[in-house]
């Protein structure tokens, strides 16, 4: 038990440090990125952003830090030759590792909440955070180019210069999110002031998309104004990644279409796999970090790299296929679980045949 606790103290320890690196970063990045996208209000939405990007990105970064933390620590033991000290002691390769898999199991437990739970939430409320700052942002337009979403519309511009947006771009979408009219200007004002919020146009060009489905195109010569109801906020619908589980169960039973099914079912059981993913890739990195054993301590994690990589683009890979319903719904949602399963087995069976 000793040497149990032990080993579990330096994988915690290794683990947290990794865990808070990684986050780190990730939150520089979230900083830049709100001030680009929010100029003029990035401190006031910086407060509200970060919470909500550590709940988003906490999942990815769990990943990271398990692979990284359990590669490193059984490295350093192996480099040392503490594992070979052990093994002429008698002690025998599975408690060994033993303490590696009870932080697969913890960090299972810790990331089945956070994807069921705290990342649709989160999500839905970096999109809530986006829309209701925009309106916002148009009293006081910035230069340089822009792009605002407000409920169903966008407007963008090339530049604002003496009051005036160059180039603007007035789109309008379904509740289905399909483009269904825009309106293109060489300039254009926006009147923030107002309620609803206009953009007056200077001889814009209209398309637009008629209720029997044929597209037109239409000028006018004078000015044209195009209210933009800020009302919508209110009435933004959830996406599916944004549901629970209980709401999506009750989309899937509601729902009779194949293909809709099929993305319900992708959204369900992708949860579930990536729930197991930091225990499959402690599995594959810990004897990793064994089996490099006359490298230095970073010599482990450099090798551990390939398969976290290899996961992550299959994940993306399949989350796609499924998406477009190419591939099973379970396959999308196991099939890079399934890969990390098969190397975690190869390298485990011949940890211990050594």
């Amino acid at each position: 038990m000793i040497l149990q606790r032990y080993i579990l103290r330096e994988l915690i320890g290794s683990f947290v440090f990794a865990f808070m690196t990684v986050l780190g970063v990730c939150l520089v990045g979230t900083v830049f990125q709100v001030f680009r996208a929010f100029p003029g209000l990035g401190f006031e939405v910086l407060t509200r952003a970060l919470p909500l990007a550590v709940g988003t990105m906490t999942t990815w970064v769990l990943l990271v830090a398990s692979c990284t933390s359990s590669t490193l620590v059984y490295a350093r033991l192996a480099a040392e030759n503490e594992i070979t000290a052990m093994r002429t002691c008698g002690i025998h390769t599975w408690r060994i590792i033993s303490p590696a898999v009870l932080l697969g199991l913890m960090l299972v437990g810790l990331a089945y909440p956070l994807n069921e739970i705290v990342v649709p939430w989160t999500r839905w409320s970096r999109r809530l955070l986006g829309r209701d700052a925009a309106p916002t942002i148009l009293k006081t337009p910035q230069p340089g180019k822009q792009d605002f979403r407000i409920g169903s519309t966008r407007i963008t511009y090339t530049d604002y210069v003496d009051g005036r947006m160059q180039s603007p771009t007035v789109s309008k979408y379904d509740k289905n999110m399909v483009l269904v009219q825009e309106w293109f200007a060489p300039s254009g004002e926006i009147l923030a002031d107002k309620d609803p919020i206009c953009v007056k146009l200077t001889k814009p060009r209209v398309w637009r998309r008629t209720k029997t489905g044929q597209e037109e195109w239409l000028s006018a010569e004078n000015e044209l104004t195009v209210d933009i109801p800020t009302e919508d906020l209110n009435k933004i619908p959830r996406g599916r990644p944004d549901l629970t589980a209980e709401e999506l169960w009750e989309l899937l039973a509601a729902t009779k279409d194949r293909l809709e099914r099929a993305r319900i079912l992708t959204i369900l059981h992708t949860r579930y796999a990536s729930s197991l993913a930091p225990m499959l890739l402690i599995l594959v990195a810990m004897p990793i970090g064994i089996l490099v054993r006359k490298g230095s301590r970073l010599a482990g994690l450099g090798a551990a790299l390939p398969p976290m990589l290899i996961y992550f683009v299959s994940y993306f890979i399949f989350q796609g296929l499924g998406d477009k319903n190419r591939v099973s719904p379970y396959v999308a949602a196991y099939a890079p679980d399934l890969f990390l399963g098969v190397v975690a087995f190869v390298l485990l069976w011949g940890i211990s045949r050594r």
